[in-house]
């Protein structure tokens, strides 16, 4: 009778008792990456095997006459060429690099001929995974830092041809195509060693070396050696054309370990950390998992989304550290350019991995002290190509101002020489002006007028990139006490309101006021003037890639006087809205970074709820998932970072500590921060109706603002940032609009 009495006590207050909850089981972000992403429709992204800004890519290069140049390799049609070592990712321009290859296959080798497989389905990929299946063989590989593993398995006869000379080209723009300048490849039965050198690509460098070591599972049975002239029995290739070594195997399952390094042979195979496929292959993904595990984000309809994006924002630059002719030296390399990621991708890295991030601007002070000058474009360890201003000094700011650790003052040095230097001349036939490989080419005119008068190609554009460039050198030069350096620059950085033509007009709009390009005697020029047109928008143009009308809102440091210039909110608001086809037409490229900010920038006369509405729709309509969803080259992972912020509901001002707030379009959302601390966004009452801000707390305290400042969400302490979300548009934010720190008022 007591146990029966117990029993049912126990039964009736378990009734009563809270259910317990249950444990929500942590999501692995592995299997939210979808590799293929953004590789066709323009996106060039490399879906192949690597680590987190690996130096080994490893991917298939493609020929497929209905896609286009491979920027990446990879193409999914076409016939397989080679699997190659090194890679960048979602570039333009022209290839780089597709170096370092080998191609199995079955059959009668002859020189003279092209060999490639053809695939028997699509190529299937994980994160640090790779396979491809074809007729004569089905292949996998995966990769380490500088060295890659290869697993071929035959369906009949195995061979395997290492062509030196193999690379990518650019049919379309031969004029920045690659070289192959010459090599040389040395073997025995049991692997090889050789050197390659290239020149050419768009950045146009100068011969470059790539050194390569490979070791096989087992001994190959002869070795064919080729050049241009023929074939015989060698172990031995070299020359200037199409040289390499084909190796026949009596097995049917080979394996192929191979290490790269600029420096040595030697230094390649000592790359080759570990021959075994399955730890290799558990190793970096480990590596990606501890990356991308940073965040945590709950399951939902952008999870996958957010995850992949993350993915490809960790491709560029390349950590080459120990790689240069310096040693040990912190070196990054692929900056594919600068002018692409400094206004997402950098700070982006700059709170998911600060020590990242301090290595990367460490890497630019390096390469100030080595070559005299920091970069914009960089591959194969040379600089090249300056799209616009010197950016570089904007991620260096953006690493200073949030504090990050490298050494500051041949930082300065090299941001002021870049600021007050003219670089040697560099001949580039499409801008021949000025250096278009580093520096800041029309320095000359900006110095004179403080504006760049059309004797300059990107006249317009490259004034209000100098003038931001500008800007970032002012932060700086406050951060170290120098006052008067801060007041000089400062006051450029308002040098892009001399460009400002408050006459100009635009057929069926009813406003006036643009960016224009100016003469040197201070006139405006007229000639074949849109303010909605950049013709060509390319190196020998008055604008790249970006309209007069989209240069215009590319001042984020100083929004206070553009607005002042334009006149009132309500059209500034109108402005923005008809450049985009919620509103208006389709003007600015949202698949271009020129146009990034503007979308967001509602903010800046607390009508926020605009900038959640324009934000949401791109994100909805010009960025989606699969391998079209890119709506323009990814550019090094710059079009990754902008969805990431946007995810998020925030968007950084590169160079100060200031982000704008949206709205989130993740329910949940936590990052481990290097310090230990933890950043956290909690969107309450979520849902495809509810993206509006209807309150907000910021560490728990009621925060009237729609931006905030770094140290109060990344600082030593963390944060959290809470909507509380709604269908209903309204204006809640009462407190100051966002900073305008480099308001200043230009002299004529």
């Amino acid at each position: 009778m007591l146990f029966l009495a117990y029993f049912v006590a126990t039964l009736i207050s378990s009734a009563f008792a809270a259910p317990l909850k249950k444990k929500e089981t942590p999501i692995n972000p592995l299997d939210y990456v979808d590799l293929f992403y953004g590789t066709e429709n323009g996106g060039n992204m490399f879906p192949g095997a690597t680590r987190p800004f690996g130096m080994a890519k490893i991917g298939v290069d493609v020929s497929d006459p209905s896609f286009g140049n491979a920027y990446s390799g990879y193409a999914p049609g076409g016939e397989i060429l080679g699997i190659s070592m090194m890679h960048e990712s979602g570039t333009g321009g022209a290839p780089e690099y597709g170096v370092v290859a080998q191609l199995p296959f079955s059959g009668e080798f002859d020189h003279s001929k092209q060999v490639t497989l053809k695939r028997v389905q699509n190529d299937t990929a994980r994160v640090g995974y790779y396979a491809v299946n074809t007729t004569d063989v089905d292949i996998e590989f995966t990769a380490g830092e500088r060295f890659g593993i290869l697993q071929y398995y035959f369906k009949r006869h195995a061979s395997i041809l290492v062509n030196v000379s193999h690379h990518l080209t650019a049919p379309d723009r031969p004029w920045w195509t690659q070289k192959f300048v010459n090599g040389s490849i040395e073997a025995t039965t049991d692997g090889y060693t050789g050197v390659a050198t290239f020149e050419g690509g768009w950045g146009d460098q100068e011969p470059w070396n790539v050194f390569f070591c490979s070791r096989f599972s087992q001994p190959a049975s002869s070795v064919v050696a080729f050049d241009k002239d023929g074939q015989r029995n060698a172990t031995t290739s070299s020359g200037t054309e199409n040289i390499g070594l084909v190796f026949d195997f009596d097995a049917t399952e080979i394996k192929s370990s191979v290490g790269i390094s600029h420096l040595s042979t030697e230094k390649a195979c000592d790359n080759i950390e570990n021959d075994d496929f399955n730890t290799v292959l558990q190793e970096t993904e480990a590596i990606w998992a501890q990356s991308m595990g940073k965040f945590e984000v709950k399951e939902g309809p952008y999870t996958k989304r957010f995850y992949t994006n993350l993915y490809g924002s960790q491709l560029l630059p390349t950590n080459k550290t120990g790689e240069s002719k310096n040693g040990e030296d912190i070196l990054y390399d692929d900056y594919f350019t600068i002018w692409d990621t400094f206004r997402c991708l950098n700070p982006l890295i700059n709170i998911i991995d600060p020590s990242r991030g301090s290595e990367i601007v460490q890497s630019l002070v390096n390469i100030f002290k080595n070559d005299g000058w920091t970069p914009d474009g960089r591959s194969a360890n040379q600089n090249g190509r300056v799209q616009g201003g010197t950016n570089s000094d904007i991620v260096m700011a953006d690493a200073i101002v949030k504090g990050l650790q490298f050494d500051w003052k041949p930082a300065y040095a090299a941001m002021k020489k870049n600021a007050e230097i003219q670089p040697p001349y560099w001949y580039d036939h499409f801008a021949p002006d000025a250096a278009t490989n580093q520096g800041r080419g029309a320095l000359p005119d900006y110095l004179t007028y403080g504006f760049i008068t059309r004797n300059y190609t990107r006249s317009l554009s490259r004034t209000v990139e100098y003038a931001y460039d500008d800007f970032a050198l002012s932060q700086v030069a406050k951060k170290l006490g120098k006052q008067d350096d801060y007041e000089k620059y400062l006051e450029r950085s308002a040098n892009w309101q001399k460009i400002w033509n408050k006459d100009a007009s635009a057929d069926g709009y009813n406003y006036k006021g643009f960016l224009q390009p100016r003469n040197a005697d201070g006139s405006f020029n007229s000639t074949n003037y849109d303010p909605f047109s950049c013709g060509g928008c390319y190196w020998g143009d008055d604008e790249y890639e970006g309209k007069p009308v989209e240069y215009g809102f590319a001042v984020p440091h100083d929004i206070a006087s553009l607005i002042s210039l334009i006149g009132d909110n309500d059209t500034f608001i109108q402005r923005i809205n008809d450049l985009y086809p919620l509103h208006g037409k389709k003007i600015a490229d949202v698949g271009n970074e020129p146009s990034f900010l503007t979308p967001f920038l509602f903010n800046f006369v607390n009508q926020q709820y605009r900038s959640v509405e324009l934000v949401n729709y791109i994100l909805r309509n010009n960025f989606k998932e699969g391998s079209k969803g890119l709506p323009g080259n990814s550019d090094a992972g710059a079009m990754q970072a902008w969805v990431i912020w946007s995810l998020m509901g925030l968007y950084p001002i590169a160079g100060t500590t200031t982000y704008l707030i949206t709205s989130p379009s993740l329910s949940s959302v936590k990052l481990k921060l290097g310090n230990g601390s933890t950043f956290e966004i909690k969107a309450n009452n979520l849902s495809e109706q509810n993206i509006y801000v209807q309150s907000l707390k910021v560490n728990g305290q009621h925060w009237d603002k729609n931006w905030v400042d770094h140290d109060t969400l990344f600082g030593e302490n963390g944060g959290l940032i809470e909507f509380e979300l709604g269908s209903d548009a309204k204006v809640w934010e009462t407190g100051e609009v966002p900073p305008s720190p480099g308001h200043y008022t230009a002299s004529a």
